[in-house]
């Protein structure tokens, strides 16, 4: 795979059900050579546990993509204290080495602790890393409006301060507006992946009816809303497969206070930022993905780079 794009995901898999997703689509790319997956804490989500819980969940989807071999490794435990104190880890550990091998990419859709505890202790290591991270807001307008339901910046925002400050190639997916339309009616798609056969094709039904269902019961959304379930953190993948399937445009990010509140006429640095999807040609390629692992076929190389 010597000119397979290198690539480490650095997830909170099992806070949702979308990096489960992910994973597999990463693994089911062979224009990816994925070197292994960290798993970041997400103690707003899931409590202190939340490394634990998350690494044997990546190694449950690696196992099931047919991937023993892959690297499923711990990363931060607990968020930065301050925007200064990086968070060490094997996680860490893992990204610093394979970054001395040769440049690579980090696909991260969690809290963003381990790229800046990467940035902290490594800053010689920048140039040679760029960070696709599924998180924070493509401008004022969508802070103001869903400021509380943005967990991955939320959970850790020393990291996302330190991040925002740091020189680090950086590709930011805000969840909204565009990347939530990659969404697909729960029900009907958990059948048609049981109809896939294939114990990951089942496990993914399993957790999306488990996971959907749940929401369900609480959820506030308007009732289109609950039969249906945003993938997010595929789109991190999506953008390796075609980048022409996520419109990106070059913007200034706000400087951040310690509660992350953002000052928007005080840029602290830029980055390219989502504006927009084709949706549908990502919920597609997703589905060929993992229908390539049902059927046993040889997977399919993205069309950016067929």
């Amino acid at each position: 795979m010597s000119d397979a794009m290198r690539v480490i995901l650095d997830c909170d898999t099992k806070n949702e059900i979308d990096d489960q997703l992910a994973i597999a689509y990463a693994l089911g790319s062979p224009e990816l050579d994925v070197l292994g997956v960290v798993s970041v804490q997400n103690t707003t989500a899931s409590g202190v546990a939340s490394v634990d819980v998350y690494t044997e969940e990546a190694r449950l989807v690696a196992d099931l993509c047919g991937r023993p071999d892959l690297p499923c490794l711990p990363g931060a435990r607990a968020p930065m204290e301050t925007p200064s104190t990086p968070v060490g880890s094997a996680g860490l550990d893992f990204i610093v080495e394979h970054a001395q091998i040769a440049p690579l990419t980090l696909l991260a859709t969690g809290p963003i602790t381990d790229v800046a505890s990467l940035v902290l202790q490594r800053p010689d290591l920048v140039e040679r890393v760029h960070v696709v991270w599924a998180g924070a807001f493509p401008d004022e307008a969508t802070w103001n409006r869903f400021r509380l339901g943005e967990l991955n910046a939320r959970a850790d925002i020393a990291a996302w301060r330190a991040l925002y400050s740091s020189d680090i190639r950086l590709t930011l997916l805000p969840g909204w507006p565009a990347i939530a339309r990659v969404a697909v009616p729960w029900r009907d798609y958990s059948a048609q992946l049981r109809d896939l056969g294939g114990e990951l094709s089942e496990f993914l039904a399993t957790i999306i009816e488990e996971y959907s269902a749940s929401r369900s019961s609480w959820w506030l959304g308007s009732e289109e809303a609950q039969r249906h379930k945003i993938l997010w953190d595929v789109v991190n993948v999506a953008i390796l497969r075609n980048p022409a399937w996520v419109t990106l445009e070059h913007r200034d990010l706000p400087t951040l206070d310690a509660a992350g509140a953002p000052d928007y006429s005080r840029p602290a640095r830029s980055a390219d930022v989502c504006v927009d999807v084709d949706e549908r040609a990502i919920i597609d390629d997703l589905w060929t993905v993992l229908e390539s692992f049902a059927t046993g076929r040889s997977p399919v190389v993205g069309p950016a780079n067929a």
